[in-house]
């Protein structure tokens, strides 16, 4: 069976956002209306809610995290900003940290705050700034890099995970001298030793400063460059190597098309992004390959458990607001181990069929309970459908929604449908 024109429409709306969008969707008349219009940034940026910085590391409640998360979520399921959206999670998965290790919700939100700021613009001023970011110094134990005690870890999972890849053409020494370059770096945390000396300095609380006595300044080759590189003239030589742009350039087609894109498509994107590092003309050069659309990319992804808690969420419509629903929704993430801000490691959360396990599938659904009910506006199975941004389906998936009279039973069958577990 072919690929019906609704359903594409459909594909490129849950790729180019987290969720269906069924309202939005209704009204697109094909998929180069889709396109433009989620790629269209109207507006501003939203902004993520303040959260209270304590007073000591101590102090720090991880339970201020929910409405952040809450709020989030909610921005995936109504912000007009489709593409933001999706890249803004994309980059918060890239480079992921935990509340684990941070310890701190606000400093959380603070690195949201930077990953929103830059997520449609400049892969390298992003690289630079969350390079710097409290979260991610204390997460990759930047905060004890210092001459003479060298920690390799920002240094080495910055060049394999998130600017050139694994078997990229750097090697250990290059590892060693990026982190060097990369030294010398702290937070300022309440309640420890240093933190009076840092305050009477002109340095915030939970803020990163540079201190040169704690840099190693020697010469460095990296990459085959040399110089006394500190961190933001390491980053550069990082991005000018070639294995950079193809590395982001093939995650994010993966993404976006959720095929693997061809040797000569990698090329021309890599050459153009790898100019100026700007984000979304890169994903305006992905949705323009006939790939994009393509019978085979429609419904290659495996769609996460945030996609489908913010998909039926849509679909419901439901009107209760992101902070009353906040806890529901974490727990509801929590059931299938998949809550925003708290990846698995540093490589982030699980995708493709990492998520086909059978806890995943049960755990499905648990995604419902922030619901009050099933869609009202779904009168028939058809309709219902349409409010998951489900076009095509199996005879098997129409007999068994048909059958089931119960709409609460019928919704929760749809949801967990072998067509709504792709995207």
């Amino acid at each position: 069976m072919g690929v019906s024109d609704r359903e594409r429409v459909a594909h490129v709306v849950r790729r180019l956002s987290m969720g269906p969008h069924p309202d939005l969707l209704a009204g697109l008349a094909d998929t180069d209306h889709a396109v433009s219009t989620a790629l269209h940034l109207s507006g501003s940026s939203p902004v993520p809610p303040a959260l209270p910085a304590p007073a000591t590391r101590k102090a720090a409640q991880p339970i201020d995290v929910i409405p952040l998360i809450g709020w989030w979520v909610d921005q995936m399921a109504s912000s007009t900003r489709l593409i933001e959206e999706r890249l803004v999670w994309f980059w918060q998965d890239h480079f992921a940290t935990s509340l684990r290790k941070v310890g701190v919700p606000y400093l959380l939100r603070q690195q949201h705050a930077t990953v929103r700021q830059h997520a449609t613009a400049s892969f390298a001023d992003l690289l630079h700034a969350v390079a710097k970011d409290p979260a991610m110094l204390i997460f990759l134990d930047g905060i004890t890099n210092t001459v003479g005690n060298i920690n390799e870890n920002f240094g080495r999972e910055c060049m394999e995970l998130f600017t050139m890849g694994r078997d990229a053409g750097y090697t250990q020494d290059d590892v060693v001298a990026a982190s060097k370059s990369f030294s010398g770096w702290l937070v300022n945390i309440p309640g420890l030793a240093f933190s009076p000396r840092l305050t009477a300095a002109g340095v915030a609380p939970w803020t990163a400063v540079f201190l040169a006595r704690r840099h190693d300044e020697s010469v460095k080759t990296l990459l085959k460059q040399q110089g006394d590189f500190d961190l933001d003239q390491a980053l550069d030589v990082i991005l000018a190597h070639p294995s950079t742009p193809k590395f982001i350039a093939t995650k994010l087609y993966r993404e976006l098309v959720g095929l693997n894109p061809s040797a000569d498509t990698v090329s021309r994107l890599a050459s153009s992004f790898g100019h100026d590092y700007q984000i979304l003309p890169l994903v305006e050069a992905i949705v323009s390959t006939p790939a994009f659309t393509s019978d085979d990319a429609v419904r290659a992804r495996v769609r996460t458990p945030v996609e489908k808690l913010v998909g039926v969420l849509q679909a419901a419509d439901a009107d209760a607001t992101a902070e009353t629903r906040a806890p529901l929704v974490v727990n509801a993430l929590r059931s299938v181990d998949y809550v925003p801000f708290l990846p698995p490691n540093v490589g982030g959360f699980p995708n493709g069929s990492l998520l086909l396990g059978p806890h995943d599938l049960v755990g499905a659904f648990d995604l419902l309970d922030p619901l009050a009910g099933p869609p009202p506006a779904a009168k028939d199975v058809d309709a219902l459908l349409a409010r998951l941004g489900i076009f095509d389906v199996s005879s098997s998936t129409r007999h068994v929604l048909t059958a089931e009279p119960d709409p609460a039973r019928r919704f929760a069958l749809a949801a967990t449908s072998p067509e709504y577990t792709v995207v």
